[in-house]
């Protein structure tokens, strides 16, 4: 598949899997949207990277459990790079609660959980 020139948006792009995913996805010829939530100063370094490739590539905070956040977050990439070819769907978030204590997990937490990993989806 010829990736050349396409655009993709990467939520959760600069940090673990999603930068990895943003790397492979510059080295095969695509300019890349970083979408990022918390992680400001890793997003804008994974973007360094893949300028340093001779790709374009922005990042756009948004919560990806927020549609108006969301209709931003396109809108901008769309006005900077000019389409959206290709969307991964990376963003997510947990909260870390022993085994034996799953109930320890609160309404709040879970919420959260449930909008950005279901709903940011």
């Amino acid at each position: 598949m010829n990736l050349q020139g396409k655009v993709a948006l990467v939520t959760g792009g600069g940090t673990g899997l999603g930068k990895i995913t943003s790397l492979i996805l510059a080295k095969s010829g695509m300019d890349v949207a970083i979408n990022y939530s918390t992680s400001q100063t890793d997003a804008e370094a994974t973007v360094e990277q893949i300028l340093k490739l001779g790709r374009r590539c922005i990042a756009v905070k948004a919560d990806v459990s927020s549609s108006h956040e969301v209709e931003e977050m396109t809108s901008t990439v769309v006005k900077q790079l000019g389409r959206i070819d290709v969307l991964i769907a990376n963003a997510g978030t947990t909260v870390f609660q022993p085994f034996e204590d799953l109930n320890g997990v609160s309404e709040d937490d879970w919420d959260r959980i449930m909008s950005v990993n279901v709903k940011g989806v």
